[in-house]
């Protein structure tokens, strides 16, 4: 799916609300409300991400990733455009019942726009940032095949 076809209406077919969302032919639907959130989270942000972000900034993986990139009304932790791939880090606060529940929502709604999301764990990425970055880059390798 390319981001021309991603229209308010497709949105609501979808069960997508599109209030206060911008469309352009060149970038996903979002909120605009969440630019300044997510350039605050860019510079605050958490260890994991941080870690991972030093990896896949460098450019180690071939690809071009953005950090906190504002995706329709939610904050995807990395996204690259070109894989279609969102990586979310979940922490503690992710493994609520309450939580599953909105990040489950979450993922069908970026799924919608043609998105793969990976989530990883915040323990492994503090771990072992390169383990990660491993395993994601062999998971987009076979679901390239």
């Amino acid at each position: 799916m390319t981001t021309c076809n991603i229209t308010p209406q497709y949105l609501q077919e979808n069960g997508i609300e599109t209030k206060n969302l911008i469309f352009s032919p060149m970038h996903l639907p979002y909120n605009p409300a969440l630019k300044q959130f997510s350039r605050d989270l860019r510079k605050n942000g958490v260890l994991a991400e941080s870690l991972l972000w030093r990896h896949l900034k460098a450019k180690q993986t071939g690809f071009v990733f953005n950090r906190q990139k504002p995706i329709l009304n939610y904050i995807a932790d990395f996204y690259c455009k070109e894989l279609s791939l969102v990586i979310e880090i979940d922490g503690l606060s992710h493994f609520s019942e309450k939580a599953q529940i909105k990040d489950k929502e979450r993922d069908r709604q970026m799924q919608v726009l043609g998105l793969r999301v990976i989530r990883v764990y915040d323990s492994d990425v503090r771990n072992n940032p390169e383990h990660v970055v491993k395993c994601i880059m062999e998971d987009v390798l076979l679901r390239s095949k």
